[in-house]
């Protein structure tokens, strides 16, 4: 009996220090572009297990133009909350809430390529001392001591249905996002241009885009000549998957291309993102109600790009 208690006591020991020092792993700061993570290739990898992507429901990973921030959204308990990881000194701090979430329901960070302004939707009201109706797109911008300002609603896009989600922007200004109608009915992708720093009636983007199933989650290149996004239609390998357009020559989109069973799988694959330098797509994978983030070479989209 003595020698079964002095064996327990060894073991308990032994295994405390074990997750001592797997804790003290996890917390340890990171250095180096991107968190410290090896580059993936061709397949999609978890980014930042247990910094980044953990046993929460986690989606929309963007980083700041310079690398020195990184943003992405937690869904807790019904209510999306945008975190940001910094690099302070060469090294990554902890997750914590971005200074301007964390009261109502905010998703979807979208960096534009200065850096200067940061887009997001957000359940917060159009007054302080109204209710929330729904989602808008907002942004906020950064100010002469670096960090961010007060949200701003842009009245220009949010005019038409219900919710406004994922904003993305091209060189000269036009931004693409999601519209979501009311009572559940499917998303569509619009697009608005950017004339003399307002922008125009929100345009509804044709078929092959936008079809009778649920389209959304647009990220448009830069030079507006390929847009990524996400599509329930028919012939999926899941429950959404991320699909490719090519802008023709005259204009016009080509027929949408599944990006394969390397990006897509069996749960939904949403919220594409192609980092500054050009080097990353990152997305969303979400398998049974939880969210993590994936990123891959974005070499992948050249593949599709060849095609046309």
């Amino acid at each position: 009996m003595k020698k079964i208690k002095i064996s327990t006591f060894y073991f308990a020991s032994f295994f405390c220090l074990i997750i001592n020092g797997v804790a003290q792993d996890s917390n340890k700061l990171m250095t180096g572009e991107y968190l410290g993570q090896t580059p993936p290739g061709l397949a999609p990898e978890k980014f930042a297990s247990g910094l980044v992507s953990t046993g929460e429901n986690e989606l929309n990973c963007t980083f700041t133009p310079d690398g020195n921030e990184c943003f992405f959204t937690v869904w807790r308990n019904g209510v999306n909350t945008i975190l940001t990881i910094k690099k302070e000194n060469g090294q990554w701090t902890k997750r914590s809430v971005a200074p301007f979430s964390g009261v109502y329901s905010d998703v979807d960070p979208y960096i534009t390529s200065d850096g200067k302004r940061l887009y997001f939707s957000s359940m917060r009201p159009l007054d302080v001392n109204g209710e929330s109706k729904d989602s808008d797109i907002w942004y906020v911008e950064k100010n002469s001591h670096n960090s961010w300002g007060n949200p701003v609603h842009i009245e220009d896009l949010n005019t038409i249905g219900k919710d406004d989600y994922y904003t993305s922007i091209t060189r000269d200004g036009t931004m693409y996002y999601s519209k979501f109608g009311n009572h559940g009915s499917p998303g569509d992708i619009y697009k608005a241009k950017l004339v003399n720093g307002v922008y125009t009636k929100p345009e509804l983007l044709e078929s092959p885009i936008n079809t009778h199933s649920n389209e959304h989650d647009p990220f448009i290149a830069s030079d507006e000549s390929y847009l990524i996004f996400t599509s329930d239609r028919p012939g999926g390998f899941g429950r959404g998957d991320l699909y490719i357009s090519i802008k023709k020559t005259d204009g016009t989109w080509s027929e949408p291309k599944n990006m394969g069973d390397k990006i897509n799988s069996a749960g939904y694959d949403f919220c594409p993102m192609l980092s500054h330098d050009g080097k990353y797509l990152f997305f969303t994978r979400n398998v049974n109600r939880n969210g993590d983030i994936y990123w891959v070479s974005s070499k992948i989209i050249d593949s599709f790009k060849s095609d046309h």
